[in-house]
């Protein structure tokens, strides 16, 4: 692996700890860590009494929102976490009647997290 992957792969697990650190202050329990299927990965899921969270965490350097759309997932990556979800959803059926919400965890430069909804999650 090269270097700089090896970097951005630290950055996003890192990413990951703290968002899962900060929705566990705010009540949520994890599911499941970087959850895999054949469709895909979906960092974090989450659930609090009747919620279930799909979490895709983002890590990205830049300070602004000028180039947020570079580091929001793109239509192929999106049915990819769609997909994931639904076959989670399908191993875990009691699940499927709770409310769901599918956000994305923007995590900047020290540990600020921004959350993002309604991007792409009006699928489920």
């Amino acid at each position: 692996m090269r270097k700089s992957r090896q970097i951005a792969e630290k950055r996003g697990r890192m990413a990951e700890k703290i968002v899962a650190l900060r929705l566990r202050l705010n009540g949520w329990k994890t599911l499941k860590s970087r959850y895999r299927c054949p469709y895909g990965e979906i960092d974090l899921i989450m659930q609090k009494p009747s919620k279930l969270l799909f979490v895709e965490v983002k890590y990205t350097s830049q300070a602004s929102d000028d180039e947020l759309e570079k580091v929001l997932p793109q239509a192929r990556q999106q049915r990819r976490i769609y997909d994931t979800a639904q076959h989670f959803l399908s191993k875990y059926p009691e699940l499927s009647q709770v409310e769901m919400q599918l956000v994305i965890a923007l995590v900047r430069p020290y540990g600020r997290i921004q959350f993002i909804g309604g991007h792409f999650f009006d699928m489920m």
